[in-house]
């Protein structure tokens, strides 16, 4: 009973609490998990330029100060 009732309790934690975050994927075994693991592929099988995801800017490479 524990183990079901800690899983969710996650779920209804503030993220400044530590809960998750709000971009956080579904439940694995929900509805809304399947839609978004077939919305994942789906991006992933289209070419980087029509994905229309933020690109994710290079990190600068940094000078060693040793």
């Amino acid at each position: 009973m524990n183990q079901k009732l800690s899983a969710g309790m996650a779920d209804y934690i503030p993220t400044w609490a530590g809960g998750l975050p709000a971009d956080a994927p579904p439940r694995q075994g929900t509805p809304e998990y399947d839609k978004f693991m077939q919305e994942r592929e789906r991006k992933r099988l289209m070419p980087a330029a029509e994905r229309g995801d933020d690109a994710k800017p290079a990190t600068a490479p940094q000078d060693a100060a040793h």
